[in-house]
């Protein structure tokens, strides 16, 4: 199955996004990035800006594994997955999966036209 998935953070997050795609690397060999980008943040009291990229990511896990393999990575990455309030929280790093390609997922506005760039270098 092919899932398209979002990838975000603002907390040092260059670094945390190269330390997150060498995680995600490990969990399929078709994993296509687009570009990153840097948005303001939206539903969480902050400041501080988020940057934000769509990937798709080939594999046989059922989604609700491929999630708990995507938490395992915020942990490691340092992101308190415990704390009630991690959701509306900055945060090193937020991995999420928006659906399986083939029922084109819904994306995000302010993430449209990366999902547009994303899908074009598909075909």
């Amino acid at each position: 199955m092919m899932y398209l998935c979002s990838l975000g953070s603002n907390i040092e997050p260059e670094l945390h996004f190269s330390r997150a795609k060498h995680y995600l690397a490990k969990l399929s060999e078709k994993l296509e990035f687009s570009r990153d980008i840097v948005t303001q943040p939206v539903g969480i009291n902050t400041n501080k800006p988020f940057l934000n990229a769509l990937f798709t990511l080939e594999t046989t896990l059922p989604a609700n594994e491929l999630k708990q393999h995507f938490n395992e990575i915020e942990e490691l990455l340092g992101r308190d997955r415990s704390d009630p309030q991690s959701s509306i929280k900055d945060r090193p790093i937020d991995i999420d999966i928006l659906g399986p390609l083939s029922e084109q997922p819904q994306v995000p506005e302010y993430l449209h036209h990366l999902q547009q760039e994303l899908m074009s270098l598909k075909q």
